[in-house]
């Protein structure tokens, strides 16, 4: 069974997008929110990162708000998982919403899979089977 990190914005900023994932069969979902003790940066930032590490598969969903956490979470997963710089790393998936701002598109489509929506993403991570 595959593991799968759900980075982000928190599900009640965003419609309980997290929730539609869970539903997905045959994968392991890690939400920071429930699996993590949120309490303070001594122990949401270890937990979080050894979660990152170890997950399989990283589903980030930044939303329209500040998301530095989402981002460092990104860039660990996607160090961890490829060999080379400026490979495309197939096991990442990252939502993005109208809104974000446009010009940093390049860059990011060039770490994994970009989508528009929630749904597109859940049928990318479907595909990771």
């Amino acid at each position: 069974m595959k593991k799968v990190y759900l980075a982000g914005q928190p599900n009640g900023y965003e419609n309980n997008w997290k929730e539609e994932f869970k539903r997905i069969p045959d994968f392991q979902f890690y939400d920071w929110e429930l699996d993590s003790d949120q309490t303070s940066p001594d122990t949401f930032f270890p937990d979080d990162l050894k979660a990152v590490y170890s997950a399989d598969i990283l589903v980030a969903n930044p939303g329209l708000a500040p998301s530095e956490a989402t981002w460092i979470e990104i860039g660990n997963f996607y160090a961890k998982n490829v060999k080379y710089p400026g490979e495309l790393c197939n096991n990442l998936i990252i939502i993005w919403k109208d809104g974000r701002p446009k010009w940093s598109m390049d860059f990011v489509k060039k770490t994994g899979i970009v989508v528009g929506s929630t749904e597109m993403a859940i049928e990318e991570l479907k595909k990771l089977k």
